[in-house]
């Protein structure tokens, strides 16, 4: 859980109907229920889908940003609207703006909920109904549909955006048009482009085994835990040791593919880790293995061997219990 301190918040509604905005007149009420769910939707957008940068001092669209956060809020949901209404569809969207405090930082948000349709079951004198519940908040579990956290001292945000189709085309209509600003891409994304460029490299040199995808795994779940970063060059030594050509190439795709730097920190990257904690196996004759990458590593616990017939073999060792499950 963040260290997060809510100071003010307020809610203005875009309506579909005629694409208008209903604007608050005053700022919201902050219960502790209301103040939980805010902080969870802030928590949530400091994940591995959220795209980082800096705002300049001179950006048009700091301009925006006041210490009256009603005058602030009201200026920036009509801008908003305006790059908004340029798509092509529409449904009941709440705009939240949020002053807030973080380890006794300064820091503003914009967060766009989509508000759903949900059943309800109500029960009063007349007996028991199911019935349509219009505008419903999202679970505070889940993120934003869009947001924009800015730290006020650093001018550094974190955003989470979503394509619109106007014109016939899609474009990232708050990064593009409403910010003006090329923010770096997600850590999911740079962490899946990496994963990308080193099986393509490994493809080219012939070394694209259950090995290489296993050793991939173990090396980027290390950088990621042990450092909140991915320096290309570390990982080309640890992939590609034994080639100079594979090393160079892996570390030229990668500053192409994701020019920035590869640093996550800030980020909730737990789920990146979960997913590269374990090497997954399916055998050809049906088994599947799931095997942590220490025990995977560990050549006292696991051994792999290939046979003359070009065969493999696993030997599990040293194992004090087993379980059926």
């Amino acid at each position: 859980m963040m260290d997060i301190y809510i100071k003010e918040a307020i809610i203005h509604q875009f309506s579909p109907d005629d694409t208008e905005l209903v604007l608050a007149d005053s700022a919201l009420d902050i219960s502790p229920k209301i103040e939980e769910y805010l902080r969870k939707k802030i928590e949530r957008v400091y994940s591995d889908e959220a795209k980082t940068g800096q705002f300049s001092e001179d950006q048009p669209f700091m301009s925006y940003i006041s210490n009256d956060l009603m005058a602030s809020s009201i200026q920036l949901a009509q801008a908003w609207k305006e790059e908004f209404i340029q798509g092509e569809q529409f449904k009941t969207n709440d705009l939240v703006f949020i002053r807030f405090e973080t380890h006794g930082i300064e820091h503003f948000a914009f967060l766009r909920l989509v508000l759903r349709d949900s059943l309800v079951h109500i029960t009063n004198e007349a007996g028991q109904t199911i019935q349509l519940s219009q505008n419903n908040f999202p679970g505070a579990g889940s993120a934003p549909d869009e947001a924009l956290i800015i730290n006020l001292s650093d001018k550094s945000y974190y955003l989470i955006e979503k394509r619109i189709k106007a014109n016939g085309a899609f474009v990232n209509y708050l990064s593009q048009h409403l910010l003006q600003v090329e923010p770096r891409v997600s850590a999911k994304k740079s962490i899946k482009e990496v994963e990308k460029v080193a099986q393509k490299i490994a493809g080219q040199f012939h070394q694209d085994d259950f090995q290489f995808q296993s050793k991939l795994k173990s090396t980027l779940h290390q950088h990621i835990e042990e450092n909140q970063s991915i320096s290309p060059e570390k990982m080309a030594d640890q992939l590609f040791d034994d080639n100079l050509t594979a090393r160079l190439s892996f570390i030229d795709q990668v500053k192409e593919s994701v020019p920035e730097e590869l640093s996550f920190s800030g980020i909730d990257t737990s789920r990146q880790l979960k997913r590269l904690e374990n090497q997954k196996l399916s055998l050809s004759n049906g088994i599947e293995l799931i095997v942590p990458n220490q025990v995977y590593e560990d050549a006292e616990s696991v051994e792999f061997i290939q046979n003359s017939d070009g065969t493999y073999s696993i030997l599990i060792k040293n194992i004090e219990d087993i379980k059926s499950q």
